[in-house]
């Protein structure tokens, strides 16, 4: 990806983008060219060049986007975490607040989403199909490995575009005139089956890499990324948001095939099961495997953090992240609040998260019964816990790696003559009584992070332990009825990625059944995949809004002056949810200019 990242940022490129993109409505065509277009098709470098401007358009929606909720992760939106309410600027708050507003959320840079960057990306890749094999100093190697990236970007969009929106206007050329343009929504079938079609026209190409080897072109798309869209796309729709009869709200009529299927297919699952194996399969035939670097208490952020040069075996596709990105590499926003650290706090964990995690023996600690811990022993309620826990989260008296002189400090003191307790004796800069350290510290390279030069340049888009995950649950869905015992993959799946981390395998006389098993896998994607985007739309698809609503749980913790601490849980907040935040709004902007596009309901 050097070359690609060198080829980003250049002037040359900045107005290639702002001559080919800048168009007022997401599908108008492009006005009068302040660079010639034919200039571009007579160089393969050019063309390299124009490609690499539709992976910019991912830019929004990157867990660590410049400006993407003004610092926020998406899953601080949902009931695994949250921010420091004190900032208000910090866009999850929106969610958990209940006062999101459809052109924020769909049409802003401090939103969720850029809606028109989607259209952007695909206008780009239309074009390159249609252009690229007049290239004349291209082979046809290098011409199909183009349109391969090309028509992978694209699906790819349209499936960010399908699990916010629904159905979506799908545009399948580049256009030439306004008036083509102005096309109607497709109903969510046959946008499902579009992003299908175009991902199977990638895995169908003779010369399109398999997977990424090459280090200079990490981050470039792949056949197993187009597989792994395809399995996506299948996973979602087979679930019970889509794979539906009925809608989750009626306003839409006889449009409601825009927002749902509008029946029910249990096949669907099977569907993705199978789509979903064949990536894994395909992966693992050219190399890839969970990330294994031979320690149980890094293994896990190995396979989210670290790079593919030092042991990073099962990245599919990442986000790269470079340039605007820099200045935020001390993540001063995300640090805990007050000295030492002097951070802000944007994504907390909730103590619904932490009680997710098993202890080491596969049992669960019981959180709703107050704890007192030995005398001196503040760390007692987190001893044994899943080796995962500490890679994730940060507590009460533990040493973070960045400052191993300075000891995280959250206690209310038993009363106000306990020296060290935050602010005179109380935890005035801390709002709950954990942090979340995913990706701030661990063991990048080995090291803590203590400088922005340390700065980790990419985050997952796409991995194997999610396919893994994937499997599991389309398995679990599609074989026998509620109680009845889970196929013998689905623990497979699920024990291979508990034992990387040191966890035994799932008790079989425990979770024997779909429904146990469907409850464990919710659990097991949280924790493997809490904080990349995912447990804020798997709670969506899964249709279990009212989890959004908790109540959310924290612990105070109180330090009594014998030396000894009592943890106490409390319910923090409820949190408001509408129906209409399935799913997110077109920008009203854009359908007030595109006479024909149907809102999605509620909004």
């Amino acid at each position: 990806m050097k070359k690609i990242i060198k080829i980003l940022f250049g002037l040359h490129v900045f107005c290639l983008m702002l001559t080919f993109t800048a168009c007022e409505n997401y599908l108008e065509f492009p006005p009068v060219l302040e660079f010639n277009e034919d200039s571009i098709f007579t160089q393969r470098t050019n063309v390299e060049k124009y490609l690499s401007t539709m992976y910019t358009y991912n830019v929004n929606q990157m867990p660590f986007a410049s400006t993407r909720l003004d610092r926020s992760l998406l899953d601080a939106a949902s009931d695994i975490g949250c921010g420091y309410y004190a900032q208000s600027a910090y866009g999850a708050h929106q969610f958990n607040k209940g006062t999101v507003a459809a052109e924020w959320v769909s049409n802003n840079s401090l939103g969720e989403d850029r809606f028109g960057y989607h259209y952007k990306a695909i206008r780009i890749g239309w074009k390159l199909l249609q252009r690229t094999d007049e290239v004349p100093d291209a082979t046809q190697a290098q011409k199909d490995r183009i349109k391969g990236e090309a028509k992978a970007m694209i699906a790819m969009h349209y499936f960010e575009l399908m699990k916010r929106y629904g159905g979506v206007p799908l545009a399948k050329k580049f256009f030439v005139t306004t008036e083509e343009s102005a096309i109607p929504r497709s109903s969510l079938e046959d946008t499902y089956k579009y992003i299908v079609q175009l991902c199977d026209e990638v895995i169908a190409m003779p010369n399109f890499p398999a997977i990424i080897t090459d280090r200079n072109d990490f981050g470039r798309a792949s056949k197993a990324m187009a597989m792994g869209i395809k399995a996506r796309t299948l996973l979602y729709m087979a679930s019970p948001l889509f794979n539906s009869d009925r809608p989750y709200m009626d306003n839409l009529g006889t449009n409601s095939n825009l927002i749902c299927l509008m029946k029910y297919d249990k096949e669907l699952w099977k569907t993705a099961a199978d789509a979903i194996k064949a990536t894994i399969d395909t992966c693992e035939l050219y190399g890839m495997k969970l990330t294994n670097v031979g320690d149980v208490t890094k293994n896990f952020t190995a396979a989210y953090q670290y790079l593919p040069s030092k042991g990073n075996t099962e990245i599919i596709m990442p986000y790269i992240l470079t340039g605007v990105y820099t200045d935020y590499g001390n993540f001063v926003n995300w640090k805990p609040r007050g000295a030492p650290f002097n951070g802000y706090s944007s994504n907390l964990p909730t103590q619904n998260f932490v009680e997710m995690f098993q202890l080491k023996d596969g049992t669960y600690r019981n959180w709703d019964t107050d704890t007192i811990t030995p005398i001196n022993k503040p760390t007692y309620p987190y001893d044994n816990l899943d080796p995962r826990f500490k890679q994730l989260i940060a507590y009460n008296s533990e040493v973070l790696p960045e400052l191993p002189t300075a000891t995280l400090q959250i206690w209310d003191a038993e009363n106000g003559n306990i020296a060290n307790g935050g602010v005179n004796g109380k935890r005035g800069n801390a709002q709950f009584a954990h942090y979340l350290t995913k990706y701030i510290y661990g063991y990048l390279n080995n090291t803590s992070y203590t400088s922005p030069n340390q700065w980790r340049p990419f985050t997952p888009y796409m991995r194997l332990t999610e396919m893994y995950l994937n499997l599991a649950e389309a398995l679990n869905e599609y074989y026998g009825d509620e109680d009845s015992k889970p196929v013998a993959d689905v623990y497979a799946r699920i024990n291979t990625i508990r034992a990387r981390s040191g966890m035994p395998a799932l008790n079989e006389s425990l979770i024997n059944t779909k429904a146990k098993m469907r409850v464990q896998i919710q659990k097991e994607r949280a924790i493997e995949l809490g904080f990349e985007d995912s447990r804020f739309f798997d709670l969506k698809r899964w249709k279990m809004g009212d989890t959004f609503k908790g109540p959310i749980y924290d612990l105070k913790v109180t330090k009594k002056n014998n030396g000894q601490y009592t943890y106490k849980k409390y319910i923090y907040e409820t949190r408001p949810w509408f129906e209409h935040y399935y799913l997110h709004p077109f920008p009203p902007s854009e359908v007030n200019k595109l006479k024909g596009i149907i809102q999605n309901p509620g909004w």
